[in-house]
C-alpha cells in the first residue's frame, strides 16, 4: 500500500516516485524485502526533494550497491559453507557455458589441428568432432541448467538438493573417469583439463555442503527465504 504524499509532492509525483524506489528495492534478496520494504521506503519518502518523482542518481546508486552486497553475503542462518557451495555451483555453471562456447568457436581449429596430427585418422576426427559439439549443443544449456537449479535449492537448505547434487557429482565424477580412459588427456587437453577443471569445482562444493557446518541447514523443517 502506498505511503501518503510527502509534503511537497502531489500523489501522482508519489506514487512515481515510490514506485522507482519499489523497482530498486526489488534488487535484495527476499528475506531483506520481507522484512525491511516498507520501513526503508518510508525513510526514503521522507527524505524525498519537492517536486521529485523518480530517485536520484546518487540514490540509486547507494541502494544497488546495497543490493550487490546484500546478495554477496550468507543470508540469516544461512552457513558460510552452504552460501560459498552455491557460489562453486554458480562458477560451475559460468565454467560450462564458458566450455560451450568455446568449442563451438573453435571446433574447425580442433579439427584441423587434430588431422594434421593424425591425418590417417581424418574422417574419425571430422566424426567425434562433430558429435562433440552436437553433444555440447544439446546437453550444454541442461546441464547448466541442472548446475543452477541445483544451486537454488542448496541456497534455501533443501535436502533434496543436496541428494541431488551428490548424484550429479558421480554422474560428473563417471563422466571424467570414461574420458581419461578414451585417452581425452592425449587427444584433446584442452577440453579435458577443462572437465577436470569443472570436476574440481564440483568436488569442491560437495564437501562443502556436507561439511558438518552444513548438515543443520539441510535438515531444518522450515526453507530458508530467498
Amino acid at each position: 500500500m502506498s505511503e501518503p504524499a510527502e509534503p511537497g509532492l502531489s500523489i501522482s509525483e508519489s506514487a512515481s516516485l515510490e514506485r522507482g524506489y519499489r523497482r530498486l528495492l526489488a534488487w535484495y534478496p527476499k528475506w531483506f524485502r520481507l522484512r525491511n520494504t516498507e520501513e526503508v521506503l518510508a525513510v526514503l519518502m521522507t527524505c524525498a526533494q519537492d517536486d521529485q518523482t523518480r530517485p536520484s542518481l546518487e540514490a540509486a546508486v547507494d541502494l544497488l550497491k546495497g543490493a550487490a552486497r546484500m546478495r554477496l553475503r550468507p543470508m540469516p542462518g544461512q552457513p558460510r559453507t552452504v552460501f560459498a557451495a552455491v557460489w562453486l555451483m554458480i562458477a560451475g555453471a559460468a565454467a560450462e557455458l564458458g566450455v560451450m562456447v568455446t568449442l563451438l568457436a573453435t571446433q574447425n581449429g580442433i579439427k584441423a589441428d587434430l588431422i594434421a596430427r593424425y591425418p590417417a585418422y581424418a574422417h574419425a576426427i571430422r566424426h567425434a568432432v562433430n558429435v562433440q559439439v552436437t553433444l555440447d549443443v544439446v546437453a550444454g544449456p541442461i546441464v547448466i541448467a541442472v548446475w543452477l537449479w541445483l544451486a537454488w535449492a542448496s541456497s534455501r537448505g533443501k535436502q533434496r538438493g543436496r541428494v541431488a547434487f551428490a548424484v550429479f557429482f558421480g554422474l560428473t565424477s563417471l563422466s571424467v573417469l570414461y574420458s581419461l580412459s578414451q585417452g581425452s588427456l592425449v587427444y584433446a587437453p584442452a577440453a579435458m583439463s577443462a572437465g577436470l577443471g569443472i570436476w574440481a569445482i564440483a568436488a569442491a562444493a560437495i564437501m562443502l555442503i556436507f561439511n558438518k557446518a552444513s548438515s543443520p541447514y539441510f535438515q531444518r523443517r522450515e526453507p530458508a527465504l530467498a
